[in-house]
C-alpha cells in the first residue's frame, strides 16, 4: 500500500514537471519564400476581420494547435493561440493573420485538452 502511494505520488510529482502546453502548426518556412526583413511576433496585427481596410497580400494560410500536456494542467487560453498564431506569422514574413478564428477547448486522441487557431498570414502593403 504504501509503495503504491510513493509510486502515484512520484508519478505526480514528473507529469507536474512537464511543460503545462505544447503546440503543432501547419507552416513549413522551407515550403515558402519568407521576407527578408525580420518581423517581430510582438508586431503582428491579429483581426477577426476577412477585410482589414487595407491593401495587402496574401502569404500562407495558418492553422495552429495548442494542447495541455497533463489533465492536471489548465487548459490552453485564447491568448496562447494568438502567441503561437503571431508567432507563426513572423516565421513566414507576415505582419499580420486576418479573418482569425480560435476554437473553444475540445479533448483530442493527443491532448486532455486542445484548442485551435485558423488565420490567414498577410503582409500589408504600405
Amino acid at each position: 500500500m504504501i509503495k503504491q502511494i510513493a509510486l502515484i505520488c512520484s508519478a505526480s510529482a514528473i507529469l507536474s514537471a512537464c511543460g503545462s502546453s505544447w503546440s503543432t502548426s501547419n507552416v513549413s518556412t522551407n515550403k515558402l519564400e519568407v521576407a527578408s526583413a525580420s518581423i517581430s511576433p510582438d508586431d503582428v496585427t491579429i483581426t477577426s476581420a476577412g477585410d482589414p481596410g487595407r491593401q495587402y497580400t496574401k502569404i500562407t494560410d495558418l492553422k495552429v494547435t495548442v494542447n495541455k500536456t497533463t489533465a492536471f494542467h489548465p487548459s490552453p487560453t485564447p491568448e496562447l493561440v494568438i502567441a503561437k498564431l503571431k508567432e507563426e506569422a513572423a516565421a513566414v514574413g507576415a505582419n499580420a493573420v486576418i479573418n482569425t478564428k480560435i476554437s473553444e477547448v475540445h479533448i483530442t486522441p493527443l491532448s486532455w485538452g486542445s484548442r485551435t487557431g485558423t488565420g490567414e498570414a498577410v503582409k500589408f502593403i504600405n
